[in-house]
């Protein structure tokens, strides 16, 4: 599970990332009137792909750590529907708490490299 996150977490910052793109270039095409070619063309000057990378990275260590955190909780569910549904809620929270910190934690690490 935690090699699988590991692995489905980046492939989900590229989809995203894809599609944001993809709506980035329609609205500045329809709201700015800038091409599409220009748009292609001038953006790695205002986005560095090394920010790319970075969202990689983190997609990786979010998607073990997610992992890591469901199996822990998982582990402690008893033979009952209200623990499923308590444990499942500590997972969810303590997930996107972690998810947060660790969100935090890469934008101090990065700051002074003008990466973030």
């Amino acid at each position: 599970k935690v090699l699988g996150l590991g692995i489905a977490m980046p492939l989900l910052v590229i989809w995203t990332s894809a599609i944001a793109l993809l709506g980035g270039m329609i609205a500045a095409e329809l709201q700015l009137g800038l091409s599409l070619q220009y748009f292609l063309s001038a953006l790695p000057d205002a986005v560095p792909v090394a920010n790319l990378w970075l969202g990689l990275g983190k997609g990786v260590v979010c998607g073990m750590v997610i992992a890591l955190i469901a199996c822990h909780y998982g582990l402690r569910i008893t033979s009952n529907t209200e623990s499923l549904g308590e444990g499942t809620t500590a997972s969810v929270v303590t997930s996107i708490t972690v998810v947060i910190i660790i969100d935090a934690i890469f934008a101090i690490m990065f700051s002074d490299v003008g990466l973030y």
